[in-house]
């Protein structure tokens, strides 16, 4: 079984960049709209991620990869795309990749679905301090496919539907500062990202649609500030 780091790669981004990018848009990189555009988007406070995937081998010549992702935040958080100020953001991301094991190029594109809601009830949060555990409520999101031909290709939206997610991430060993920057490019934009505070490692218990989520996986909660900005060009 190959890690699911491996995904990460096939996509192109970092998993985190990829869950800003949906924060942000909404709507990544759609054929008909283009790209996102330049923006700046900040955020301060405290935060939860998971993710987890695997790879299969198809015994064919090809690999295929699947990941899921969810971030869960507290605080405020602006972008100067729409202007709006929210206190507390729940996103979900999932793909699936197929490549080919000779050349790593996609075998039959890659599809994902992706979707944001935001200022849910502060009843549906519960944060510890000195992240201590952030537990989130079941929570409906309304998610919306995408089918890509490759990186940095458009992707074609397709149909939107509504899951239900919940999870309680619970703090494992030291609290430690933390400060990382990181950068990316999908075809159409590059993107920068930094953030600067606390993190530690969390252990996660959740699921999507009523399933435990499965497969090789990494959690974590942080707090501090987090600022990303992206310079997209018409091609």
């Amino acid at each position: 079984m190959i890690q699911f780091s491996t995904m990460r790669a096939r996509l192109g981004l970092a998993s985190a960049t990829m869950l800003v990018l949906v924060a942000v848009s909404s709507a990544p990189v759609a054929a008909d709209t283009g790209p996102v555009g330049d923006g700046t988007y900040t955020q301060r406070g405290t935060s939860a991620y998971f993710s987890a995937g695997d790879c299969l081998s198809n015994d064919n010549g090809t690999t295929t990869c699947s990941q899921t992702e969810l971030s869960v935040f507290v605080g405020k958080m602006s972008d100067t795309v729409s202007g709006v100020i929210h206190s507390r953001q729940v996103c979900y991301f999932t793909a699936v990749v197929t490549y080919d094991d000779e050349t790593g190029e996609y075998a039959d594109g890659f599809g994902y679905e992706a979707g944001c809601v935001e200022d849910i009830s502060s009843k549906s949060l519960v944060v510890g301090a000195k992240l201590s555990s952030l537990a989130l409520a079941a929570t409906t999101i309304s998610i919306q496919r995408f089918d890509c031909a490759d990186k940095g290709e458009e992707c074609l939206p397709g149909a939107v539907r509504d899951m239900t997610v919940s999870g309680t991430w619970t703090g494992l060993g030291q609290v430690y500062s933390s400060k990382d920057r990181s950068t990316g490019d999908d075809g159409y934009c590059r993107y920068s990202s930094s953030f600067s505070g606390s993190g530690r490692e969390a252990g996660f218990t959740g699921s999507v649609d009523g399933q435990s989520v499965s497969g090789d996986s990494y959690a974590s909660l942080q707090n501090g500030r987090m600022t990303f900005r992206s310079r997209c060009v018409e091609v």
